[in-house]
This record gives C-alpha cells, structure tokens and sequence, in this order.
C-alpha cells in the first residue's frame, strides 16, 4: 500500500537535515512539488526557495536551471503568470549558456504543463512542437539520473493533452498538420507504458488524463470513460485529495460530452468538495460552474441558478483569497531574490583580492587557464609577473599602512591602463600577475614597458615624502604544448633575471 504522501513529505523533510550539495538540491525540489501535490503552496515555494539556493552554492548553471523550474512551478500553480515566466527565462538562459540541451527541453515541458493547467491548449502544444522541431529535442532522450526518462515521459503527456485538445479548436494549417502527424506517436508511446505497465508513479494518473484527452479527439468516448475511470480508481487509491479532484473533473467532462449529466453533477460536486478541502478555490470554482451547467441541461433552472448566484457570491472571497496567496509566496520568492544578490556578491568577493579590489590569485589561475585553452587553439598570449622593487624597505621605512596603500595605488592604476580584456591580479604579497590575451611577446613587452613607467613616474609626496616605487617585470609566451607551471615558471625566471639586472626593467623569459 503506498505511503500516504503527509508521510512522504515528512521523510523528505527529515532527509533534508542531513544532506549536502546536489542530494540536498533534489530533497528540497522532491519536497517542493509533494507540497505542491498536497495544496500547500506555501511550503511548496518555501523548499523551492530553499532548492534554488542549494543548486546557486554549488555553482552549477544545469543545477541552477533546474531549480528555477521549480520556483516557476510554484509561482505558475498560484497564478503568479508573470513571477512564472521569470523563473523559466531564467531557467532557459542559463541552460542555453551551458548547452544543456536537456535543460532547455525542461523548461519547455513545465512551461507547456502549466499553459495546460490554464486552457492554453494551443499555445502549449505549438511549445511541445518547437521544440521537438529544434536542436534540442535530442535532450529529451538524455537519461537524469535521479529520474531517469522521466522528462520524456512528461514531454509525451503534454504532447498528447495539449495537441488532443488543441486540435479541437481552429489552428493554423502549418501547426495542425504537425500535431496530427505527431500525436498519434506520443499517444502510441504513453500506451505502450500504459499495457507493459511501467506508468510511474507520480506520472501514472497524467498518463491515463492524456489518453483520455486522445480518445475523446477521436471520438471515442467509451474508451475515454474507460480510461478516465481508471484514472479515478488510481488517484482514489493515491490518497491525494487534489489529484483525485483533478481527476474527477476531467471525468466529468467525458460524461458532458456522453450527455450524462446525473454523473457529471455526482462527480463535479465531489471535486468541488476536494478542491475546497484543499483550498484551491479557483478549480472548486470551476467545478460548481460543470454542476451548474450539467443542472441546465437537464432542465433544473433553479438549481443551477442556486449555484450560479452562489459562484457569483464567492468571487470577493476568491479574488482576496489571490491576493493574500500571492503576497505570501511575494515575500517568499524575494528570499529567492535575495539569496541571488548574495550567492553574486560572495561569488565576486571569493575572487577578488579585499586589499587592492583587483583579482586573487585563484581568479588569475582560472582566468589563465582560460587563456591556455585558447592558446592551445592558436591565439597567442602572454603573461607577467610584476614584483614591487624592494618593498621590504618600504614595509621597514614608512610603515605597513603605508605598504597597504602603496600595493592598492598600484593595483588599481595599472588597471586602469590595461585593454579591455587584459587583467590585473595580486598574485602574492607584492607580486602581481599580467594576463594579456592575443599579444605576441613583443607587443607584451611594450605594454609592460608603458606600465613600468608609469609606476616609476607616480607622486608618492602626499603619502610618504621621499618614497619612491619602481617595479620589475617578467614577460612569458602563453605557448601551445607549454603547461601552466612551465609559462609561470618561465615569467618567474624573467622577473628574477629583471632584478639581476637592476630591477625597475622589463626581461623576457621562454617556457622551461
């Protein structure tokens, strides 16, 4: 017997406290739908908030795109269209910028599921198609390992719900022509979960809602009561007040079209009493308007008026209702928000140096790293260690705080003079890095040259009479086949043969 999903949520949640990284991610996202599925939009937000900050501390744009999925879920499934609609941009952009085909395609699929949710029918199923027609259709075949094919699956019930009701209504020849030539396919595909009895389980009650929406496209409506039957039996025995709504109302509708209305009235009251119980006022709204219309047809035109009067009476409540939904989840998702400016700011911070306000030495590392790369491809590039000559003395003569400032005055005006492009980085005490893409060793040295005298030329009279700063420089070729530590290496012998030399020079090196 499955676990009642109260339980299952307070599993999650007791997971929750011992988990770390990725695994903590997934527990906070399984949590924010179950909470979704149970009506508790609160806790729903408040784990997808607490989701999107898992993935943004792992610094992962996959695991980021992921998590404002299920932000726009939350914010979608409270009628926040707009707050939605930012989170899947987002979720987008960040997939796109990675290449994670797969991430792409997740956000159209929960896209295309909330515009189902809303009637969109068309506009979902010209989603669905779109994507299948463009590049990244092959990430619904990529296999997640947490949930397997299941991405496939929700692609194949959006497409068969979607393009089924869709093509009831007048569409473009272009779009018609490809959802009749495609939906028989995903149809196919969910019925072959269907009969090999593979449905999943939280997918198991969409299936069998997709296939009764296909079946009532093709007119056969004792299959689609058939199936939407046992789409009841299954949400009745999964314990879930909202699903077995959800599912009674979709019944409902298959009776309206057989035109029995004694069974649309039994089971649109049923689910207006669950959609009230859990609270969504909106969908036991709907369900009253199916008892109300299914009373006119059969002739009750009091009774229906009865029920018409009473939805019109419960639009204050349902509209004050919105709006204190909505501030709620506001408050909740500007956490988010929040925790975004924060994730960017100790990002930036992690990366600079707190003294000088330039780059740290792990920000050189990956920024040279990158430039390797690309050398590796053809691009010349350069690099050199800048050493402030005898700041020892300077330390000894005018002060540590003195020292400070000489090293900020420093970093922050041979920045200035550096291309767009080039960078500037503390690379240990009073040693600084030189990153210059697309410069062949010649063209470095003059940069250098230009940037020893400019530091040689500085007025130091203000801060310290008398003091007086000079630098030596070590140029390196960023060469194809030379490691990292070789081109370090060869800027660290340069910069040692400057001093020999007579510091306040510029000397060129060769990879070891």
């Amino acid at each position: 017997m499955p676990e009642h999903p109260q339980a299952t949520l307070a599993a999650l949640q007791r997971q929750i406290t011992q988990a770390r990284g990725a695994a903590l991610m997934t527990l906070h996202r399984d949590a924010a739908y179950m909470a979704l599925d149970l009506g508790d939009s609160a806790l729903a937000m408040t784990h997808a908030v607490e989701c999107l900050e898992a993935a943004r501390a792992l610094a992962e744009p996959r695991l980021e795109a992921k998590a404002h999925v299920t932000v726009a879920l939350v914010m979608a499934d409270a009628y926040d269209d707009q707050g939605a609609d930012g989170h899947f941009a987002r979720a987008e952009a960040l997939a796109r910028a990675c290449g994670d085909a797969r991430g792409v395609a997740l956000v159209a699929v929960n896209a295309s599921h909330y515009e189902l949710e809303r009637g969109a029918y068309a506009a979902a199923a010209a989603r669905l198609q779109a994507l299948l027609d463009s590049e990244h259709a092959a990430g619904l075949l990529v296999v997640d390992e947490q949930v397997g094919t299941e991405l496939q699956q929700s692609f194949h019930i959006n497409y068969v719900k979607g393009a089924a009701l869709a093509l009831r209504e007048p569409l473009p020849a272009t779009l018609s022509a490809r959802l009749e030539a495609q939906l028989p396919v995903s149809a196919a595909f969910l019925g072959r979960l269907r009969e090999e009895a593979h449905l999943p389980g939280r997918w198991g009650p969409e299936v069998l809602d997709a296939l009764t929406a296909h079946a009532r496209w093709q007119g056969d409506l004792g299959a689609a009561l058939a199936l939407a039957d046992e789409h009841v039996a299954l949400s009745r025995a999964g314990g879930i007040g909202l699903q077995l709504g959800r599912a009674l109302l979709e019944r409902a509708a298959v009776h309206g079209e057989r035109g029995d209305w004694r069974a649309v009235i039994l089971d649109a009251e049923e689910a207006a009493h669950l959609f009230e119980t859990a609270g969504r006022e909106l969908l036991a709204v709907q369900a009253w308007q199916a008892v109300a219309d299914a009373r006119a047809q059969q002739g009750d035109y009091r009774d229906a008026f009865e029920v018409q009067r009473q939805l019109t009476g419960r639009t204050q409540t349902l509209y004050r209702a919105f709006f204190q939904q909505g501030a709620q989840l506001r408050q909740i998702e500007r956490q988010a928000q929040e925790a975004e400016v924060r994730a960017r700011a100790l990002a930036e911070a992690a990366l600079r140096d707190p003294l000088t306000g330039v780059p740290n030495r792990t920000h050189a590392m990956n920024r040279l790293q990158a430039v390797w790369a690309q050398a590796q491809q053809g691009q010349s590039s350069c690099v050199a260690l800048l050493d402030i000559d005898h700041f020892k003395s300077v330390n000894d003569r005018f002060g540590h705080a003195v020292g400070d400032e000489v090293l900020t005055r420093v970093a922050q005006r041979l920045s200035a003079e550096l291309r767009e492009g080039d960078s500037l980085a503390r690379f240990g005490g009073e040693e600084f890095l030189l990153i210059l893409p697309g410069l062949g060793p010649k063209e470095a040295r003059r940069v250098c040259e230009r940037l020893r005298t400019t530091l040689s030329t500085l007025d130091w009279r203000a801060l310290a009479p008398g003091l007086q700063v000079t630098g030596s420089f070590g140029v390196a070729a960023v060469r194809p086949g030379a490691a990292v530590k070789d081109i370090l290496q060869a800027a660290d012998a340069a910069l040692y043969a400057a001093k020999a030399a007579g510091r306040d020079t510029v000397m060129l090196g060769l990879p070891q």
